[in-house]
């Protein structure tokens, strides 16, 4: 059975699946954080991109708070994954708000 983390931004509603999470760690701008999954895509030059999800945190504006962040969503991760498999979907609470999120696709180096 897949499991999901919930992730709610402005009443909407977004389902993380968690079977398939590669990394989780830093993203390119201020506040973000890229959970990757182990899918590749491949690009018209032939480079090898993974995809994912990209949280934003605008509170999180440090590298520091950042670590947090990334390490708040991996023990969400830990957590949602000990639950009963009855229970497909965990509510995802960051150390910090999620202001933002969008699909991200990045070379796989």
């Amino acid at each position: 059975m897949e499991k999901f983390l919930k992730v709610t931004l402005s009443s909407q509603d977004y389902l993380i699946n968690i079977n398939h999470i590669l990394t989780v760690e830093a993203g390119s701008g201020a506040g973000q954080v890229d959970i990757l999954y182990d899918i590749v895509a491949h690009t018209a030059d032939g480079a090898g991109d993974t995809i994912g999800v990209q949280l934003t945190a605008s509170t999180a504006d440090d590298a520091a708070k950042v670590k947090e962040q990334i390490n708040s969503i991996v023990e969400a991760i830990e957590n949602a994954l000990s639950t009963s498999w009855n229970r497909p979907s965990f509510v995802l609470e960051p150390k910090y708000p999620v202001t933002g999120i969008a699909q991200v696709q990045i070379q796989w180096a």
